[in-house]
C-alpha cells in the first residue's frame, strides 16, 4: 500500500514517468491537491538560472565562513504540522524535488533528486550537486549520511515513517507541494532565509510576462480563448484547468479560459480532468496546446487521425500546437521557460 500511495503522489508532481501517470485519471488529478536584499541573480529569472553554479559556490563559502550564522536556529512548523529546529541560514541543504525553486532563490544545494531536477535544470546547473534520488519517493539515506546536510527539504507526500528516519540524519522539513508555484516559492524562501529573493523573483517574472504579452499583442486577439490538453501513456486525453500551464496561458499571456473549462474546474482542486475524444470540441479554445508526455505517441497519432481533430477551428487555422512535456510542469524556472517558448510559438 505504501508504494501505491507514493505512486499516486508522484502523478501530482508531474509528468516524470508516463507509466506512473496512468493512475492520474483514476483520481481526477487530485494527487497534488492534498495540500530586497536579494541578489541581482535572484531578481532576474534568467540571471538566476544561468548564474546558479557560481552563486552556489560563493554563497556556500560565505555561510561556512560564519560559524555564528551557521549555528543560529529557529523553530519551523512544516506542512504536516511538525515543529522542526532548523538553521536560520542553511549552508548544506538537500532539496528533494525543489531544485528549481532553490535556483530561483539563489540558494546553494549540496543534493537533490536529479531525475526530477533534470526536467527543469541544465547539466551545468546540476554540476557539483549530488544526486540523492533513492527508492520510491524518499532520498537515499546512505548518500545523505555521507553529505551530512544541515537541512533536508522534502515534499509533504513523503510518509511520516520516512520523515522520522530522515530526521535522524538532519533536520527535515516537509513542504506542501500542491500549492501554486508562487506560494511554494515564497514558502521555501521563508524556510531558507531568502524571503526577499522570492519576492524579487516573482516581481521579475511578472515583468517578463508583461513584456511577453506586449510582444504578442499583435498575435493574440482580444478575448481569444485557449485550452491546454495533455496525453498520457494510458491512452487517455485530459484537459487542464487554471493550474500548471494554465498559469502561463491565462494569467501571464492573457488568453481567456473557455466557459466549459471554467465550469468543469469551478470550486475544485483538480489539475486536469479526463475527457473523451468525442468531447474535445466542447472544451477546445481558439488556440490549443497539446502536451505530449512519454509513451503517448500512438495516442497522439490516433487523435490526429480522428475526424474530430481536423474539424476543430484551432486546427483549421493552424493554431493547434503539440508541445513537449515540460509544458506540464509547475516549477518557477519552467514558468519562465514557457514565456520564452510562447514568444516563439505564438509570434505573428
Amino acid at each position: 500500500m505504501k508504494t501505491k500511495k507514493w505512486t499516486v503522489a508522484l502523478l501530482g508532481i508531474g509528468l516524470m514517468l508516463g507509466s506512473a501517470l496512468t493512475a492520474c485519471g483514476n483520481n481526477g488529478g487530485n494527487a497534488e491537491a492534498g495540500a530586497t536584499g536579494a541578489s541581482s541573480a535572484a531578481a532576474s529569472p534568467s540571471a538566476s538560472a544561468s548564474s546558479s553554479a557560481a552563486s552556489s559556490t560563493t554563497d556556500a563559502s560565505t555561510a561556512a565562513a560564519s560559524p555564528a550564522a551557521a549555528a543560529a536556529t529557529r523553530t519551523y512548523t512544516d506542512a504536516v504540522g511538525r515543529q522542526v529546529e532548523i538553521p536560520v541560514k542553511p549552508a548544506k541543504l538537500v532539496a528533494h524535488y525543489f531544485a528549481s525553486e532553490m535556483v530561483a532563490l539563489g540558494q546553494p544545494m549540496i543534493g537533490t533528486n536529479h531525475v526530477n531536477a533534470k526536467q527543469s535544470l541544465s547539466e551545468e546547473q546540476l554540476s557539483g550537486i549530488e544526486d540523492v534520488g533513492g527508492a520510491d519517493l524518499v532520498p537515499n539515506a546512505e548518500k545523505l549520511i555521507a553529505l551530512a546536510p544541515d537541512l533536508i527539504v522534502v515534499p509533504d507526500f513523503v510518509e511520516k515513517g520516512d520523515l522520522d528516519q530522515l530526521s535522524k540524519i538532519a533536520p527535515t522539513v516537509a513542504i506542501a507541494y500542491g500549492t501554486d508555484e508562487f506560494t511554494r516559492l515564497r514558502t521555501l524562501g521563508d524556510l531558507v532565509g531568502r524571503a526577499d529573493a522570492a519576492d524579487a523573483w516573482i516581481a521579475a517574472y511578472e515583468d517578463k510576462a508583461a513584456q511577453t504579452r506586449d510582444k504578442l499583442k499583435s498575435a493574440i486577439s482580444e478575448g481569444e480563448t485557449a485550452t491546454a490538453f495533455v496525453l498520457y501513456g494510458d491512452k487517455k486525453l485530459y484537459v487542464y484547468g487554471p493550474a500548471r500551464v494554465g498559469v502561463t496561458l491565462y494569467d501571464s499571456l492573457g488568453f481567456v479560459m473557455p466557459k466549459s473549462v471554467g465550469d468543469a474546474f469551478a470550486g475544485g482542486t483538480e489539475l486536469w480532468k479526463e475527457i473523451s475524444i468525442e468531447k474535445l470540441p466542447d472544451y477546445a479554445g481558439d488556440r490549443i496546446l497539446l502536451v505530449q508526455s512519454a509513451g503517448s505517441e500512438d495516442t497522439l497519432q490516433a487523435l490526429k487521425d480522428s475526424p474530430i481533430w481536423s474539424t476543430l477551428p484551432a486546427v483549421k487555422s493552424g493554431h493547434a500546437y503539440v508541445v513537449p512535456v515540460r509544458w506540464g510542469l509547475n516549477d518557477p524556472l519552467t514558468l519562465e521557460w514557457q514565456l520564452d517558448e510562447a514568444a516563439k510559438l505564438l509570434a505573428p
